[in-house]
C-alpha cells in the first residue's frame, strides 16, 4: 500500500491511495470467507464451496463489493498514519477505481483535518454595551412580584371575573355538535391571563359571574398537536362555580419574617438589590464575553471543512431533538408540524455551527500560544461542581466523568482563554438600555 498526500486546502486534505495486488488479494480471500456462507451452489455444502468453482459460477465480481469493504478502511487508516495525518471528521471517498485482478487499486479520498488558525491582534479589542444599572424602581417591582407570589386567594361572590383571576369551571367541548375525546373537564382550575388555554378561551369568560354559563367559542391552531382537531372551531359550554381573586400581602416585617431569614422590610430590600446587583454583572460579563469572542474570530483565519461543520450540525440536531422531547415530540413529527425538512433546518442552523467551529478552534490556538493550562485543584473543583448540581456523590462524578475528562480540562481551559480575552479589551458601557428586564429573569428562575 502506498499513500500520497495530494494537497490540503481550507482545512481539508487530499490523499491519493494505492492498494497493491497482494493486499486486494488478502481481501478477496476474506470476501469469499463471507460470501460462500451466504450462496448455495448445487453439489456443495453451503460454506463448502471452493473459491475457483465460486467465482465461475458467480463471476469474481461477486467478491468485489465485499472486498472494497475489507481493504478501503484498512488502507485509509494506514495512510492516514503513514503521512501523519490528524483527520477531524469521517473521511469522503471521491473516487474508488475498478478491482482488476492482479492490478493495483486507486482510492482518492478528502477529510477534514485540524485548520491553520491565525491569531490576529486579540489585545485592546473594543467592546461596547449598554449601561446595565439596578435601580429602586427594579427593586420595587421584584418585591411586587415576591408580593404576588404569595397572594391569598379570595373568593368573589357577586364581582364579575377579571384578568388575573382563578375562576373554577366545568367545561364541555364540541365540534361540530359533537363531544371530542379530552374536551370535559370538571372543577378546572383557570388562571385568566395564563394563555394556558386556547387562545380565545379565557378572554371569554372575563366579565362573567359565578353560576354564568358561558358558550366559549375558539378555533384550534393549525399546529395543534392533535390533527383531528387542528384548524377546526369549537364551541364549549362553560359553567363559572367559582372566582378567586389575588388579594397581595401587605409588605410589612411580618411578611418579610414569613417568606424569608429576614427580619425587616430594609434587610429583605438590601438582599434584593444585592441579588439584582449580581444578576446584572453576570448578564454584562456574558455580553462582554459575546462581543468579544464575535470580534476576535473576525479578527482571525481560521478555514473551516463542510465536513467540520456538519458534524457541529449533527449534534446541535441531537441537542435540539432532546429539547422537544418533554413536549413528546421528535424531529420528524417537528418537521411535520412546520412544513420544513430536516435539509431546511442544517441550512438555519449552519451559520451558528459555523461560528461554534470557528469559536472552538481559535481558543485552541490561544490555549496553545499562551500555554494555559489547569491545576489538579481547578480540575477537582469542577467535579465538586458537577457532582453538587446534579445532587450526586462525588465518587459517582467522577465515574460518570471517566470518559469525558479531556473535554472538561479543555473546557476549564477555554474558560481562561476567553478570560483572557475579556482581561484584554477595552470595554466601554455606552448610554443605551438593556431591553431585558433583570428582574423578569430572576422571577423566571423560580
Amino acid at each position: 500500500m502506498d499513500a500520497r498526500l495530494g494537497k490540503i486546502e481550507n482545512s481539508e486534505a487530499y490523499i491519493e491511495i494505492e492498494i497493491d495486488a497482494a493486499m486486494l488479494e488478502q481481501g478477496m480471500e476474506k470476501a469469499y470467507r463471507k460470501v460462500v456462507k451466504q450462496v448455495t451452489v448445487p453439489g456443495f455444502r453451503r460454506g463448502r464451496v471452493p473459491r475457483q468453482l465460486l467465482e465461475a459460477h458467480f463471476g469474481k465480481e461477486i467478491l468485489f463489493e465485499d472486498t472494497l469493504e475489507f481493504v478501503v478502511p484498512d488502507a485509509y487508516e494506514q495512510a492516514v498514519e503513514q503521512l501523519n495525518i490528524d483527520p477531524i471528521a469521517q473521511p469522503e471517498f471521491e473516487e474508488v477505481g475498478e478491482i482488476v485482478e492482479g492490478q493495483p487499486l486507486k482510492i482518492n479520498v478528502k477529510v477534514a483535518v485540524k485548520p491553520e488558525v491565525k491569531l490576529g491582534k486579540l489585545e485592546g479589542i473594543e467592546v461596547s454595551i449598554p449601561r446595565i444599572e439596578v435601580t429602586d424602581k427594579d427593586v420595587d417591582q421584584r418585591l411586587e412580584d415576591i408580593r404576588s407570589r404569595y397572594a391569598r386567594l379570595v373568593e368573589k361572590t357577586d364581582e364579575p371575573a377579571a384578568t388575573g383571576d382563578t375562576v373554577k369551571i366545568d367545561f364541555e367541548g364540541t365540534v361540530d355538535g359533537v363531544l371530542f375525546e379530552g374536551g370535559t373537564g370538571t372543577d378546572y382550575p383557570l388562571e385568566l391571563g395564563s394563555h394556558s388555554f386556547i387562545p380565545g378561551f379565557e378572554e371569554q369568560l372575563v366579565g362573567a359571574k359565578k353560576g354564568d354559563v358561558v358558550e366559549v367559542k375558539v378555533t384550534f391552531p393549525e399546529e395543534y398537536h392533535a390533527e383531528d382537531l387542528a384548524g377546526k372551531d369549537a364551541v364549549f359550554k362553560t359553567t363559572i362555580k367559582q372566582i378567586d381573586s389575588r388579594e397581595l400581602r401587605t409588605l410589612d416585617d411580618a411578611f418579610v419574617q414569613e417568606v424569608s431569614e429576614y427580619e425587616t422590610v430594609d434587610d429583605f430590600k438590601q438582599m434584593i438589590r444585592k441579588q439584582l446587583d449580581y444578576v446584572a454583572d453576570n448578564r454584562k460579563q456574558e455580553m462582554i464575553k459575546d462581543e468579544v469572542i464575535s470580534k476576535a474570530i473576525a479578527l482571525c483565519e481560521i478555514p473551516v471543512a463542510d465536513a467540520v461543520v456538519q458534524m457541529q450540525i449533527n449534534a446541535m440536531l441531537k441537542q435540539f431533538e432532546r429539547q422537544l422531547a418533554p413536549q413528546g415530540i421528535d424531529l420528524p413529527r417537528y418537521y411535520e408540524l412546520t412544513s420544513t425538512t430536516e435539509e431546511d433546518l442544517r441550512q438555519d442552523m449552519w451559520s451558528d455551527a459555523e461560528q461554534r467551529v470557528k469559536v472552538n478552534f481559535m481558543l485552541e490556538k490561544i490555549i496553545e500560544e499562551k500555554g494555559i493550562e489547569v491545576t489538579d485543584e481547578e480540575i477537582d473543583n469542577k467535579i465538586n461542581e458537577v457532582a453538587t448540581n446534579l445532587k450526586i456523590e462525588l465518587d459517582e462524578a467522577k465515574q460518570r466523568l471517566v470518559g469525558v475528562m479531556d473535554d472538561l480540562i479543555f473546557n476549564l481551559k477555554a474558560e481562561k482563554a476567553v478570560q483572557y480575552l475579556v482581561d484584554s479589551a477595552d470595554v466601554v458601557e455606552n448610554d443605551t438600555t438593556e431591553e431585558d428586564s433583570i428582574v423578569e429573569e430572576e422571577a423566571e428562575k423560580e
